[in-house]
């Protein structure tokens, strides 16, 4: 079981009230749970009591990297002691 860190950005760390968090996980899917059962669900449940639904799991809504590479282009979900999981909230504009 590897120890990493999970580095939260813009409208996830606000939300939050947190930029990062450590946590012990055997591998991605693993992790990816772990932030989406304790973090999103918080989040979740505040973006509906103003009126915003948010369906899906948090990578439908953002972009997550581990150590750099998006996490949809990883050729092995193993995880080790030290690895950083980025969590971007998606890009927006005009």
């Amino acid at each position: 079981m590897a120890s990493i860190m999970v580095r939260f950005y813009g409208f996830w760390r606000d939300r939050l009230s947190t930029d990062a968090i450590t946590l012990r996980a055997d591998s991605l899917d693993d992790a990816l749970l772990q932030v989406e059962e304790n973090y999103c669900e918080p989040i979740r449940r505040i973006l509906e009591s103003e009126g915003i639904r948010l369906d899906g799991k948090m990578q439908d809504h953002g972009l997550i990297l581990l150590n750099g590479t998006n996490i949809r282009n990883l050729k092995s979900t193993d995880l080790n002691d030290g690895d950083v999981l980025h969590v971007f909230p998606r890009a927006i504009g005009g």
